[in-house]
């Protein structure tokens, strides 16, 4: 069986974070509130940043990576242009060899992915990040985001 195709409950019961009964609960809120179940169990408390973004990884068969350990090398930074980055909430940080290092923080987001495809203009390599580590990512290579005015 494909890991992508099981789903990501069945992968967090696998590995020990939550009972087969949690998942559940956050399924059912997940389908009332139109939210994923990784939003819902991280919103509750019941799986941590680190684990989701890890599962994550494993189920679209990439690698993650601690970003937080690594220094931002600025011609890949400016690789995507900072809209595209900020909204797709990724951040080029390294190539290896001619190929440009991304760090996404959802790879199950097909119309993210083409987007920074586009925008980099080159062969790109997804890594899944934590939310977090790429917001600050992000704050490093661009600064604070300008308000939308009220």
């Amino acid at each position: 069986m494909n890991l992508r195709d099981l789903p990501l409950g069945s992968l967090i019961v696998r590995d020990g974070i939550a009972r087969p009964a949690t998942v559940r609960d956050a399924l059912v809120e997940a389908q009332e509130t139109d939210r994923r179940l990784g939003e819902v169990m991280l919103e509750r408390g019941w799986i941590r940043e680190r684990d989701l973004a890890r599962l994550l990884a494993e189920q679209e068969k990439l690698d993650f990576i601690d970003l937080a350990k690594v220094d931002l090398d600025e011609s890949a930074v400016d690789c995507i242009p900072e809209p595209v980055a900020r909204r797709a909430k990724a951040i080029g940080y390294a190539f290896a060899n001619s190929v440009l290092l991304v760090a996404i923080a959802d790879p199950t987001d097909d119309r993210s992915l083409d987007e920074l495809r586009e925008a980099a203009r080159r062969r790109v390599r997804f890594k899944v990040a934590l939310k977090s580590e790429i917001e600050s990512a992000l704050r490093e290579a661009y600064g604070e985001p300008l308000a939308a005015p009220a």
